[in-house]
This record gives structure tokens, C-alpha cells and sequence, in this order.
């Protein structure tokens, strides 16, 4: 076979592959729909089964004709709405698909596929349907022969053609299949279509001279004859040097939009290069500066660019899972729905590789052992139908990954039982064990809960290696179980493996890099400080933070150092004792402090795999080359947490933090602040949760247009708001650099001026709102004895900008009643009245409990919730999980406000159910979230959601 019929196959198998990808979630989607068949849905596939055997007939793949055309037969009659597609028949369609792709993923060995099966049971499948169908259908006879007959290109003499066969009557016709290609360039398809003629001329004479076969004895003939070798087509022509090929998995469609904006990149990255070619042979200095910089963004730029090529949608992963849930659920005789969200989130194409077994598993064990059979799930009052939910959703540069049931959840004494008996565990460790630390024993190798093994599950190596391959990625895997409940297994997974934004630290003379991905914080304690910042529970340090215990680990002693026997407020009190870096990171549910010897540089690195001899450590993930040449390992925050048993101390810590606080938790929310000033002795803040960015600027780089000042930043003229002329403040100080707080008003970018940029705070928001009643000023806060203002963005903008175009306003329904749960009476006048002020009806009270009460009284009286999450009686979460369980208010969205949402908040809100998570005070994001949410409620209240799979 010559290059250019290669580059043809693998063309075609890449193409045929990307046709078969949604084939299967659309026959569910048609099996889902019975009798109410969806014409559209029904002519997707069929084009797409039509593509594929059209370019196999011409490729000489008649296997794969042969079966794309008995599939195509059958969904011919369905969009004909001749034949309902019932479980039986989408069986026997799905059967074939699978084969299909098989055949067409292994090009070469196609020919030898014996399909025999599939042809039968497709034929079956249309006697079935035509029994019971009317009167108009197709005569048996010609649905026979449509059935049958395969192509005419296909066909081949059995044998010889006597020369007397040559001169046929005038008046036979050959017939000729002609197949469109409707997206190809008309150059290519004119290629094709003389190709095309000149095949069908050189096998015309014997395609004339050739008795043709009865149609039903042709496919009885192809059903049951040997497997032909790979080396003869149907047609007589030599396939033996087709190459297996593996297009899918070897090769990724890019965009031309990308490809051309990667050349103009490499374009751009030959210019700075040679800008600095000339600036190193004439030896100037002041030019090294900025061609640095332009080299550093085209760089950046091509590195974003390329990275994109490799994201692929989660999707191509996650719609495997309603067929596996389907064909699971009916051999085991249970009822689930699966319910798939976030399938256009995207991740590097590895993840996307390395993630597909182990969603497998966790989804045949959720199936298996999580969900109940129908008469228990009735028993226990259940509805019959369960519910698994496979959800995925982007948050600081990671995804996560839930796989939730609705089923019995796990019982944590019987797995501290089997891990017992096992020998996994002492008696003494199980008695200390909280449910939580039991319920993750079942990552442990060789164990399961299972009383009998299937071929579905139950030989106990599944989640062991489900955690082992998760970390491998980078990731981690949690479980949260509630008996009778359900189970949650969450992964948190990277977007990317390639190239990662790194903080460089050193501990003793090397240096480590730790992902930014995994860093929550850093802390800085002075020695003064030490005994206040760090303490000791059951001989492990802590760190207090914000009425927290966080465990702390010295990452020197992690990689071999001898423990010195010191605590590290022993260590502080020595004299010339130098302040301590602390960084706080997070994986999972686990949070923690690293104590570092110094902070060196944030740098995004190459990740390479590291050498056999640190191949077991698990505290590595890799190492990578710095810009100065020297080696760095990367640290695995995961692997560090399971080394160290930090989810032991971090137990004991929360405990001892409970009995210290008397099992009370403060309600002063943490709010974290931007402090500026445009003067000394006036402070303003603004919640860092409604700022986009802040950038420094020259004063020479403001324009004035008409009574405007503008700044160019990312390519748009952004407009700029002077404080002083909105509220009472002094002006900001042009003498020297100015900063530019940016942030989004009616989907437009803002930019307010201010001096000096004091601190980014997180601080409980005890804010009065009775002394200061200016216009633009939300009220004050008392900081280290001196008086902040809190501004009021949304008045301030309209204010200084009253004519402000955005986005196109929508109009809000009338008749919208909210229901806002909101402890604080700041915020809860202060998002009440903008709710207001947008068109909403708003009933605002003063905890979950209040509003709980009077939901439940009337539950039809609301159409959204809005609610803060630390409230006390009952927070935002109880709430959540209350109006979930109840069957009559389990639609009714549920938005939660936020102040400092970490990752374990928000995935601890999506797992109450939580619809949205928004920041205080951001008017404008929460009311376009309230408009989409309320339309998403109003849409599901008519017609479910298409994802959602019954099975």
C-alpha cells in the first residue's frame, strides 16, 4: 500500500471514530424516547453509520460495509417510524455498534471479523418490529431485499465468466451506489468522484455478466461463510498490506483558528529572537529588558495555545457511562437514572486517557454494591428508581470528579469488621477509628465488603487500584458515606500534567518544587509570635489559623533529615531564630502546613519523570530543570498527607479545637479584603471576591476622551473612576506608579485609581452600616483601631458612569419570589435590596431554620433560594440538603453565597446539592445566576433534562 492510501485509512478510521463516538449515548437517548421516536436523533446516526459504510465500500472493507449496512436497514425503518426502537432492537444496534468500532479500530484484521451474529440478530430485529407494525409497512419481499442486499461494488463472481456471459441483453442495467460526502471541499470530492467512476467502470462488465443471487440467500450466504483472509476483499482486490491502525489514540483534530494562531506566534518568537540577536552583537543593555519581555509573553502565549490542542472534553469519557450504568442495572435488575453534568469541562488528553478505568469501576461499584434492588429501595422508602450522578467541575486550575448514589451507603462497622479479619487493622486502631477514617479503608489492596465474588465485583482489587492510579495522576481520592443515604467518591484530578506554575522552595540545600495547584496560603510566623501560631496535640505541631488547627510537617525531616526532638516553638525561642515559612496547601479534604527552610522563586516547570531509585518514594511526583540549570524534585502534597498519617492529627486537632471552643462555632464570617488608600489616615476595602485583577500603570498612560479617562489594557479602551468624585475621598496621587483596581459591572471591565494598595485581608465582616449613609459607602469596619469603609461598587460605577453599556438587560419575571437566608444583617440588607432593586420579589430571613420553617408551610410559595452557609440553628448546608430530600421541593434551585469558599466548601455544597456558589455583594454574577437558574428550574418543570438516562 502506497503513503498517500494510507494517509486515505487513516483518514477514514479517524473519521469513522469520531462518527461511532456518539452513536451510542444517542441510541440510549432513541431507546429512552420508545415510541415517541425523535426523527432528527434517529437521521444523526443513521448519517453517520451511512458515512462509514460508504467510505468502506470504496476503501474495500467489506465487512464493514456489510454490517454499516444492516445497521443502517434498521434505523431506515425507525425514521421511517416504521419499527419502535424497543430494549430488544437498541440491544442488538448497540451489539453492532460496538463490533463496528472494533472493526473499524483494527482496520487491518477487519476483513476476518466474523459478523454473522449481528446480521441475524439485525434481521430478527426487523421481523420482530414489522410483525407488530402496520399495514403500510415495506412488503416483506423488498424488506428482505433492502435488508440484504449489500452494495453492488461489493459483489464478486463466485465463478469465472464464460465469454458467452459477456454479451448480456442490451436492456441490463448496472446498478451504481453513489454516496455523498456533503462536508468535503468540492476539489477533494471531485477526486473522489472520478475515483469513484473509474472503480465502477473497471468492474462493470463482470458486475453485468454476473447472475445476481436471491437477496435472502446472499445474506444467509454472508452470515454463514468462513472468515475470508485479510489478504482478499469481497471484490477480488488484495488487502494484505493493510495496516492496523490506531488513529484515535495516536493523532487530536486542532482547530485551524488555533493552528493559525500558533503561526503567528512562531512568527512573532522569530522576531524577539532576532531583536535580541542584534541587541547581543551591538551590546545593548537597554534592549536586553524589553526583548526579554516580549520573548517571555509571545512564550507564555504559545504555551497556552498548545496546551489548548491537548484539552479535550470530559464528556468523551463520561458518555461511555450510560451504556455501562444501562446494561449493569438490567443484569442485576435494579432501576437507576444516571445523571451526567459537566461534560463540557476540559482536561489534557492524558487525564482523559488514565481516568477511563477507574471511573469504571467506581461506577460498576456504585451499581453493584451502593444501589439497592427495587423492593429494598421501596422498603426503606425509596422510590424505585435509583439515582447515580457522575459530575465533574473545574475549580483553580484542578477538576473535580464526583460519583454519587442515592443508594445504602457504607457501614462503617461492618468494614472496620472485614479489615479486621483480615489483618489489616489492630482491635485497638479500629476502637479509635471515626467512621469517616473506617470508610476509607476500603482503598486498602485485597479488600471488600462483598459476601459473594461476581464478575461485577467483590475480589477487593478494584479501589486500591482505583486510589493507586488517581495519585499517580497527581490527584486524590475522598469518600463521604452516610448509611442509608448514599456514598460520594470525589477526584481531584490536575487540568494539566505538562507544564505546571510551581512555588520553589528550599529545605536545607535543595531545592523542591511544590505545585501552586495544591497551595492554599503562605504564613509567615515571626519567633515573637510562636506560641501563640503553633502548638502541640498528641506529639504532632499545629498551626492555628483563623480558629483552625492545621498539622504541620517539616518538609526537611520528610526527605531524611534526623528529627531534632524540638517542637517548633522550641525551635523559635532559640536565640536568632529567623520568622518561619509556613505554606498552607490542600489535596482532597486534607489541609495542611509545610514548614520550609526559605521561599525561592515561583516558576512554571517541565515535569519529567524521576529516576528507578526514587521510583518508591512516595512523597515525589517528579523533577524538573529550573531556569538556572539545577534539579528540583516536585512534591506530592497527596503522598506527603498518606506518609506522614496526617488525617490522624487532623482528627485529633478538630477535637481538641471543638473542646476548646465548647463545641460552638463563631458566627463572624471571614470575608476576605482588599485595603487601598488614596491618602494617609482614610482606609477604603473592597471584597477581593468582586476584583478581577489589579494592575500598576503610569500616570502618562491614562488618556482623557471627551470628559473620560480611559486606559488601554488587553486590547479594550476600559473606562477609569475617580473615588474622590464619588464619594468623599482624597484623590489619588499622580506623582508616581498608580494602581488600577479592576472589576465587572454589566459584563464590563471597570477600572477604580488608588495610591497605594495597604494589605489583602481575611477578616470576620462585622460591618455597621448606621454611620456612614453616603451614597457609595456600604458602611465601616473597625481594623486595628482605625475606621475602613466599605464601598458600595455597584452604586459607586453607576454613579460615576451612568451611562454604562453592557451586556443587554434581560427582564426579570414579576412574579420571581426569592427565598434569601442570611445570618448577617449587612448582607442581608444589602443583597435584599439590590434583589429588590433588580425586579425580584424577596423574602429575606435570619437563618436556615426561620427559612425552613416557612417553606415548609407553603412549598410552592418560592421559586429560588438564596442562602449564606454559616448560620447558626441551622446553616446553609442543612437547608440544602432538607429542601433536596423532600420530594416536592427537590427541584427548587439553591444558590449559596460565599465569602472564602475553599475548595472543601464548594465541594462539600455540590454534594448537599447546591445548585450555584456566589460571592457577597457581587450583584451582577448573582443575578445573572438567579435568571439561569430560574429559567434551567422552569425548563426541567416541562421536559427532564436531556443528560439524564433512564434505565
Amino acid at each position: 500500500m502506497s503513503n498517500e492510501d494510507q494517509e486515505i485509512l487513516d483518514e477514514f478510521v479517524v473519521e469513522s471514530l469520531e462518527h461511532l463516538a456518539d452513536v451510542e449515548s444517542q441510541l440510549l437517548s432513541i431507546e429512552a424516547a420508545g415510541a415517541d421516536i425523535d426523527v432528527d436523533l434517529v437521521n444523526t446516526v443513521f448519517r453517520a453509520i451511512h458515512s462509514i459504510k460508504g467510505a468502506a465500500g470504496f476503501l474495500g472493507l467489506p465487512r464493514i460495509n456489510e454490517l454499516a449496512h444492516c445497521l443502517e436497514n434498521v434505523l431506515n425503518l425507525m425514521r421511517e417510524e416504521k419499527l419502535v426502537p424497543t430494549s430488544t432492537i437498541v440491544d442488538g444496534l448497540l451489539s453492532a455498534s460496538d463490533t463496528l468500532q472494533a472493526m473499524v479500530a483494527d482496520v487491518g484484521a477487519s476483513n476476518e471479523v466474523d459478523i454473522s451474529n449481528h446480521l441475524v440478530e439485525l434481521e430478527n430485529c426487523i421481523k420482530s418490529g414489522l410483525a407488530g407494525g402496520s399495514s403500510e409497512a415495506t412488503p416483506p419481499a423488498e424488506a428482505a431485499v433492502a435488508a440484504a442486499e449489500p452494495p453492488a461494488a461489493q459483489e464478486a463472481p463466485a465463478t469465472p465468466v464464460p465469454p458467452a456471459a459477456a454479451a448480456a441483453p442490451a436492456a441490463e442495467t448496472t446498478p451504481i451506489e453513489v454516496h455523498i460526502r456533503e462536508d468535503l471541499p468540492l476539489a477533494e470530492a471531485l477526486d473522489l468522484a472520478v475515483a469513484d467512476a473509474k472503480r465502477a467502470r473497471e468492474f462493470a462488465e463482470a458486475e453485468a455478466a454476473a447472475k445476481k443471487p436471491d437477496p435472502r440467500e446472499a445474506i444467509l450466504a454472508a452470515s454463514s461463510e468462513e472468515p475470508r483472509s485479510s489478504g482478499e476483499a469481497s471484490d477480488g482486490r488484495k488487502t494484505s498490506n493493510l495496516k492496523s491502525t490506531s488513529g484515535s489514540e495516536s493523532s487530536i483534530r486542532v482547530s485551524v483558528e488555533t493552528v493559525d494562531h500558533l503561526m503567528n506566534l512562531a512568527g512573532e518568537l522569530v522576531l524577539s529572537r532576532n531583536q535580541l540577536l542584534q541587541a547581543l552583537a551591538a551590546r545593548e543593555n537597554n534592549g536586553f529588558e524589553s526583548v526579554a519581555a516580549r520573548i517571555n509573553q509571545v512564550t507564555t502565549e504559545m504555551q497556552d495555545a498548545i496546551m489548548k490542542t491537548r484539552m479535550q472534553p470530559i464528556g468523551n469519557v463520561f458518555n461511555k457511562f450510560s451504556r455501562v450504568v444501562r446494561d449493569l442495572a438490567a443484569k442485576l435488575d435494579k432501576r437507576i437514572n444516571l445523571s451526567i453534568e459537566g461534560s463540557e469541562v476540559e482536561v489534557d488528553k492524558t487525564i482523559i486517557e488514565a481516568i477511563s478505568d477507574p471511573l469504571t469501576h467506581l461506577i460498576r461499584n456504585s451499581v453493584d454494591h451502593g444501589m439497592e434492588t427495587p423492593p429494598q429501595r421501596v422498603t426503606a422508602g425509596k422510590p424505585e428508581y435509583g439515582n447515580v450522578y457522575l459530575r465533574a467541575q473545574p475549580q483553580s486550575g484542578k477538576v473535580i470528579i464526583e460519583i454519587q448514589d442515592d443508594g445504602r451507603g457504607i457501614n462503617a462497622d461492618v468494614v472496620r469488621s472485614k479489615a479486621l479479619d483480615k489483618g489489616l487493622i489492630t482491635a485497638e486502631q479500629a476502637q479509635q477509628m471515626s467512621d469517616r477514617e473506617a470508610a476509607r479503608l476500603i482503598f486498602l489492596p485485597g479488600f471488600s465488603t462483598a459476601e459473594q465474588i461476581s464478575d461485577v465485583s467483590g475480589r477487593g482489587v478494584g479501589m486500591d487500584v482505583v486510589r493507586t492510579n488517581i495519585e499517580k495522576l497527581g490527584g486524590s481520592v475522598e469518600i463521604f458515606t452516610t448509611l442509608g443515604t448514599g456514598t460520594c467518591i470525589q477526584i481531584t484530578l490536575p487540568l494539566t500534567l505538562a507544564i505546571i506554575p510551581s512555588l520553589i522552595v528550599r529545605s536545607g540545600a535543595d531545592r523542591l518544587a511544590i505545585p501552586q495547584v495544591n497551595i492554599n496560603e503562605l504564613v509567615r510566623v515571626r519567633p515573637e509570635d510562636a506560641k501563640q501560631r503553633f502548638a502541640r496535640v498528641k506529639d504532632a505541631d499545629v498551626l492555628r489559623l483563623r480558629d483552625t488547627l492545621l498539622p504541620v510537617v517539616r518538609l526537611n525531616e520528610v526527605f531524611g533529615s534526623q528529627p531534632t526532638g524540638r517542637t517548633i516553638v522550641q525551635d523559635l525561642a532559640q536565640e536568632g531564630a529567623a520568622a518561619q515559612n509556613v505554606i498552607v496547601v490542600e489535596t482532597g479534604q486534607q489541609r495542611y502546613g509545610i514548614l520550609v527552610d526559605g521561599l525561592c522563586d515561583s516558576e512554571e516547570i517541565v515535569v519529567k519523570p524521576v529516576g528507578a531509585q526514587l521510583n518508591d518514594c512516595p512523597c515525589l511526583s517528579g523533577a524538573t530543570i529550573l531556569g538556572d540549570g539545577r534539579v528540583a524534585l516536585i512534591v506530592d502534597v497527596s503522598g506527603i498527607a498518606n506518609y506522614t498519617n496526617l488525617r490522624a492529627v487532623t482528627e485529633r486537632a478538630n477535637a481538641e479545637n471543638d473542646d476548646q471552643h465548647g463545641g460552638q462555632k463563631t458566627s463572624n464570617e471571614v470575608q476576605s479584603v482588599l485595603l487601598f488608600n488614596n491618602r494617609d489616615h482614610e482606609s477604603f476595602a473592597i471584597p477581593m471576591g468582586m476584583i478581577s485583577r489589579i494592575e500598576s500603570i503610569a500616570a502618562s498612560e491614562i488618556e482623557s476622551v471627551g470628559h473620560r479617562e480611559m486606559l488601554h489594557s488587553r486590547g479594550v479602551a476600559m473606562p477609569l473612576i475617580q473615588l474622590d468624585m464619588c464619594v468623599t475621598a482624597a484623590p489619588a496621587d499622580r506623582s508616581g506608579r498608580l494602581f488600577v483596581i479592576v472589576y465587572s459591572v454589566a459584563g464590563r471591565e471597570v477600572g477604580m485609581l488608588a495610591s497605594h494598595i495597604e494589605d489583602i485581608r481575611a477578616i470576620p465582616l462585622d460591618v455597621d452600616t448606621d454611620v456612614h449613609s453616603e451614597r457609595g459607602i456600604a458602611g465601616s469596619l473597625a481594623i486595628e483601631g482605625r475606621t475602613v469603609r466599605v464601598l458600595n461598587l455597584h452604586d459607586i460605577t453607576h454613579s460615576a458612569l451612568p451611562d454604562l453599556k453592557g451586556e443587554p438587560k434581560r427582564t426579570t419575571q414579576p412574579d420571581l419570589h426569592l427565598c434569601l437566608a442570611e445570618d448577617s444583617a449587612f448582607f442581608r440588607k444589602q443583597v435584599s435590596n439590590f434583589l429588590r432593586d433588580a425586579g425580584f420579589n424577596v423574602s429575606d430571613f435570619e437563618d436556615g431554620q426561620e427559612a425552613w420553617e416557612t417553606l415548609v408551610q407553603d412549598k410552592s410559595a418560592f421559586d429560588l433560594v438564596v442562602t449564606d452557609i454559616e448560620m447558626p440553628r441551622m446553616n446553609g448546608l442543612e437547608f440544602c440538603r432538607r429542601i433536596k430530600a423532600d420530594p416536592e421541593l427537590r427541584r427548587l434551585p439553591v444558590i449559596a453565597l460565599t465569602s472564602l469558599a475553599s475548595e472543601t466548601d464548594v465541594s462539600n455544597g455540590r454534594r448537599a446539592g447546591i445548585d450555584d456558589y456566589q460571592v457577597k455583594l457581587d450583584r451582577e454574577n448573582l443575578i445573572r445566576a438567579i435568571r439561569e437558574q430560574s429559567e434551567k428550574a422552569s425548563n426541567n418543570k416541562s421536559d427532564k433534562e436531556s443528560k439524564e438516562v433512564l434505565v
